[in-house]
């Protein structure tokens, strides 16, 4: 099921990079909750409606420009390490930033979601420190 589960990730970066948000639904648990990095301004984010809204609003500010650099198999969990080109519509700032995601899977959808700005604090949650 893991090699399943890392398929689905790649489907689900190539989606949120056309903006095809209707595609990612299906994926996620209607009851999903995304945990982003203390960092972060949203601290909590349950639902897959609301999920799908923070990654259309972080679209509409900065763009869709993620490339996966890796993916760890982690069995019901997966480790995913993207880099985010970022163009500030507003602003018209630009600059890259890496982001570490987990997301754990039941049943071939994803029901939490975690985001690390920093990629050994996602390995150390993972139990795979540096």
């Amino acid at each position: 099921m893991s090699e399943e589960n890392v398929r689905r990730a790649r489907e689900a970066n190539d989606a949120a990079r056309r903006g095809d948000w209707e595609a990612l639904a299906p994926n996620l648990d209607p009851h999903v909750l995304a945990r982003t990095d203390p960092r972060w301004p949203e601290q909590h984010i349950y639902g897959r409606e609301a999920v799908i809204a923070f990654w259309r609003g972080l679209s509409e500010s900065v763009g869709t420009d993620t490339r996966i650099e890796e993916i760890m198999d982690l069995g019901d969990r997966i480790l995913v390490r993207v880099c985010w080109t970022m163009h500030g519509e507003q602003s018209g700032l630009a600059g890259e930033q890496g982001v570490s995601i987990i997301e754990t899977y039941r049943e071939g959808r994803v029901i939490l979601i975690e985001y690390f700005l920093e990629h050994e604090q996602a390995l150390k949650a993972v139990g795979l420190e540096e």
